[in-house]
């Protein structure tokens, strides 16, 4: 007797359909590779945003040290960092709005390595706009890619 590749409800052979969940049983290979991509995303986007969540928290700490209040990018990435981490968790157990949680937090993270980019650009002690720019890059351009990645359809249809 066969499970359905969601939720292990035993079917039988030749089902297209799990009568309890709806998932479709045809595409069994493509579901597994997809669930082995969303779990590997998933992993990675944790390691990354513990990292960002320290890193927004020695920022801060920094900014205290120096006695500049008004500061508050490192809040900010500590919480998209822990949005992000809640996001993925929620993947992990298969549950779509992970993906809604984990996306907001990543678009607001970007948008915030947008708005540091900017402020840093015209700061003559940074050295330039070329290491301003290098630097920004190795923060958003994964950002990116991992937040199209989780959007591909195949990391979609194991949320469903």
């Amino acid at each position: 007797m066969e499970k359905c590749i969601r939720c292990n409800t035993p079917l039988e052979a030749g089902t297209n359909f799990c009568p309890t969940c709806g998932t479709d049983q045809r595409f069994t290979i493509g579901s597994k590779q997809s669930s082995t991509l969303l779990i590997v995303l998933s992993i990675l986007t944790i390691i990354g945003s513990v990292f960002q969540l320290f890193r927004g928290m020695l920022y801060e700490l920094v900014a205290a040290a120096d006695n500049n209040s008004e500061y508050i990018r490192g809040w900010i990435y500590s919480i998209t960092a822990i949005m992000t981490i809640i996001g993925a968790i929620m993947m992990l157990m298969k549950h779509l709005k992970g993906l809604y949680v984990y996306t907001v937090g990543q678009a607001i993270y970007i948008l915030t390595c947008f708005w540091a980019t900017s402020v840093y650009m015209n700061d003559p002690d940074f050295g330039g706009e070329g290491i301003v720019i290098a630097i920004s890059s190795l923060f958003i351009i994964p950002a990116i890619i991992f937040l199209i990645m989780f959007w591909t359809e195949e990391c979609k249809r194991v949320l469903r």
